[in-house]
């Protein structure tokens, strides 16, 4: 599947792991304990735009395939619901933010291209921003895509051209074709950095365009990381209606020069609508520590925590955030300025209750070593529970990286 995660990936090598990216385990300072280092790419509520291109014909075939991609699509945003509660990801714990960013663009491929788009400027309901991503969030969106696709049909004698309006939007989001109207403007001004596409181009009849698949590609740096989903007409399906290689209609051909996956319409499998746009599943594993983390009498962790963030504007104290040692940091990962940041651990009535109490009441931004577990599954005998709780938007990143050093102890 192409849709993009990113996790947060520890690689555990007894007391002592780092991620094997070229990077080398920040040193601590000497103590009688020994050191734990954990580093790796890390990512949550990273930023989608679903492109839902569907044929727009005004006939009863084509009506109920609209009803099948809305279909798809509250699939797809209740699995994201599910993902962010994923425990890697931390978000078990009620006082941590489950932060989303996913808009929706309604493409009528028979319109001229002044009324092809529906974007969430036009109708603010397609964009779902949250920073809690529970499901009744999620009805709107849906109700708000199935009404845009309705609103505006095919008018007769109209040329049914869905891969050419697939392939501008794209090259639109990516600032490679110029806006036609103020909304399609202020829409791609809208978007965050790093926003992944996911292209649902769904069909009761093929394209009818006079330029060849070819010919009506996306430029390659828009269709970079695109998950492409095709529904075309075919009878070559398999029982959940995959089709296995690439036919003959028009549809087919540009989809399989992208890498697209495949159905078949018609198509009646619940299942299959329930996941066509499914943004995948994590397994990232548990940490279990084969020695506590040092913990003074009062609570304060022999911790430090820091993040390499793509705001380079700032350290947002609202996700607990500061400059180290009161300075500004930028480093470079793989080719990208991001700026490093370090996580404040959390002080006071706010550290007892983050390392006591699930609700965590008082907490803001933060982390600590808790003393509780929101995980289901418990460690081998002899090893620990990773004990690091953040609290509020302290890994709510979209994509970056994180640092964690700690002292541990004997058992």
């Amino acid at each position: 599947m192409k849709w993009q995660s990113r996790l947060f990936l520890l690689v555990s090598a007894g007391l002592v792991a780092a991620a094997c990216e070229g990077t080398e385990a920040v040193p601590i300072t000497p103590s009688s304990t020994e050191p734990l280092t954990l580093e790796g790419r890390y990512g949550k509520g990273e930023p989608n735009v679903y492109v839902l291109v569907v044929d727009d014909a005004n006939t009863p075939e084509a009506a109920t395939l609209r009803a099948r991609a809305a279909q798809a699509l509250r699939g797809s945003l209740l699995a994201l619901v599910a993902r962010r509660r994923e425990t890697c990801a931390g978000t078990l714990d009620p006082a941590e933010w489950r932060p989303g960013d996913d808009r929706v663009i309604i493409v009528r491929p028979s319109a001229p291209t002044e009324l092809a788009l529906v974007t969430p400027i036009d109708r603010p309901a397609l964009a779902w921003k949250t920073i809690t991503s529970k499901e009744e969030e999620v009805e709107a969106v849906v109700a708000a895509a199935a009404e845009a696709m309705e609103q505006r049909l095919a008018i007769p004698g109209e040329v049914y051209r869905p891969l050419r309006a697939a392939s501008r939007v794209l090259d639109l989001m990516k600032g490679l074709q110029a806006p036609a109207t103020d909304a399609e403007t202020a829409f791609v001004a809208s978007l965050a950095k790093g926003t992944i596409a996911s292209v649902f181009v769904a069909s009761t009849r093929d394209d009818e365009d006079a330029k060849s698949p070819q010919e009506l590609l996306p430029n390659e740096v828009s269709s970079s990381a695109t998950h492409v989903v095709m529904v075309s007409p075919s009878n070559a399906g398999e029982f959940d209606c995959r089709i296995p290689d690439a036919g003959d209609t028009r549809l087919e051909a540009w989809g399989d020069l992208l890498g697209s996956v495949d159905y078949a319409w018609p198509c009646d499998n619940e299942d299959t609508w329930d996941h066509v746009l499914h943004p995948g599943f994590i397994d990232c594993g548990r940490i279990c520590l084969e020695r506590p983390i040092k913990v003074d009498t009062s609570g304060v962790a022999a911790c430090k925590v820091y993040v390499e963030q793509p705001d380079l504007g700032q350290c947002d104290p609202a996700n607990g955030w500061r400059d180290p040692d009161g300075k500004e940091t930028l480093v470079e990962r793989i080719g990208e300025t991001l700026r490093r940041c370090e996580v404040v651990q959390h002080e006071g009535a706010a550290l007892e209750n983050c390392r006591t109490s699930p609700d965590c009441p008082g907490c803001s931004s933060g982390f600590c070593v808790t003393n509780l577990s929101f995980e289901h599954v418990s460690c081998e005998e002899g090893t620990h529970e990773w004990p690091l709780r953040f609290t509020g938007g302290a890994r709510s990143q979209p994509y970056g990286w994180m640092e964690v050093t700690c002292d541990t102890t004997a058992d």
